[in-house]
């Protein structure tokens, strides 16, 4: 095999060995770097979505103001959630929506990055009045229509207490315009099948409520759909034992457990990470043991969920280190150099006593 392959080959195999590992959702890389003869600096990283870095995302928030929701939300926690949601939403490149309604359109709010007015519209909506899903879509897909930003995401939140036909046209509309309409059934009066229907033909998610107070955490949890979030995620990293902690870890774990074989466990409850964001940790090792070594055991990796709802677990990559050899210095000397003999003067000296030879030999 020529030098050029060989190298290449190596370098595939550098790859695969230590290069990050990507999933859908997540990409996670640990790094080790030899600081002396027995110790090492580790790096963590795991980098949330990629796949929203750049769009933003459109939402409109088509609620219910019938009369009923004055006994289902009469503390107008339907709102308060409507309105945190908007709070997280990015003016640079998201644009937000309103449409509040009952068996017609009683205020609307074209998409803006104004976030004010956005939440002053959502604020107007007053409990009146009966219930028409036909409405509350419709008019929601006609803001959607007038979206001055073409590759942002569409998305509708349709929050309703009751229950109405339907609304197969509009529907229809917000299909085929790949517009995703999360439906949230809010009290005993909802009629459960047609929101779902609604959600499921247009790629998004039906979620109930059995009461307002469990609004806001489901608003959460559209907004980590909407915007590529993945949640529990949570890091570990187990050490062979032969390696050991120095110093204590940047963020310091959540938990350390030496576990009964020798390893030790670290664990990092990271919580989320969106599009874009970054978590790392850093810590110093040491091994007690000499050769090319493993920095970690199995089950090192990151667990978290997906933005598509499932469970996930990605391992770390598996670097090694040549604990207990003697560093090359940087002026390039050799293993022997410890005799202090510098390596020109060790050839001469080896010339010389074959030049020797040669000449006896003569003689």
């Amino acid at each position: 095999m020529k030098t050029p392959t060989i190298l290449m080959v190596t370098f595939l195999v550098a790859l695969m060995i230590c290069g990050p590992v990507a999933a859908a959702d997540v990409t996670v890389d640990k790094t080790v770097t030899k600081t002396g003869t027995d110790t090492a600096n580790v790096v963590l990283t795991v980098n949330g979505p990629s796949s929203t870095t750049t769009n933003g995302a459109d939402v409109v928030f088509s609620i219910d103001s019938s009369g009923s929701m004055s006994w289902e939300d009469p503390n107008d926690l339907r709102k308060t959630a409507s309105k945190n949601f908007v709070d997280k939403m990015d003016p640079t490149k998201d644009q937000a929506g309103v449409v509040n309604w009952a068996s017609s359109v009683k205020e609307s709010q074209a998409l803006t990055n104004d976030f004010s007015l956005v939440k002053t519209t959502i604020d107007a909506g007053v409990a009146s009045g009966g219930t028409d899903f036909s409405v509350g879509l419709g008019e929601a897909n006609k803001l959607l229509d007038a979206s001055t930003i073409p590759l942002n995401s569409k998305n509708i939140i349709f929050l309703s207490d009751g229950a109405a036909s339907y609304p197969t046209a509009e529907v229809n509309d917000a299909k085929t315009k790949g517009y995703k309409v999360y439906t949230i059934g809010l009290g005993s009066g909802v009629q459960p099948t047609v929101l779902q229907q609604m959600a499921t033909e247009t790629g998004g998610k039906y979620f109930f409520a059995a009461d307002a107070s469990a609004l806001d955490p489901i608003f959460d949890e559209i907004y980590q759909q909407i915007k590529q979030t993945v949640t529990d995620v949570l890091v570990t990293d187990i050490l062979p034992s032969y390696i050991s902690l120095v110093g204590n870890p940047t963020p310091v774990p959540d938990s350390t457990v030496t576990n009964p074989d020798g390893t030790t466990t670290l664990k990092w409850n990271v919580g989320s990470l969106s599009s874009g964001q970054k978590w790392t940790a850093s810590f110093n090792i040491r091994s007690s043991q000499s050769g090319v070594l493993a920095t970690n055991a199995a089950g090192s990796g990151v667990s978290y969920n997906g933005t598509d709802g499932q469970t996930h677990f990605i391992p770390f990559p598996t670097p090694t280190v040549s604990f207990g050899a003697t560093n090359v210095s940087a002026a390039g000397t050799i293993g022997m150099q410890t005799t202090a003999i510098p390596i020109f003067g060790l050839i001469f000296a080896i010339l010389m006593v074959l030049g020797g030879a040669l000449v006896a030999k003569r003689e």
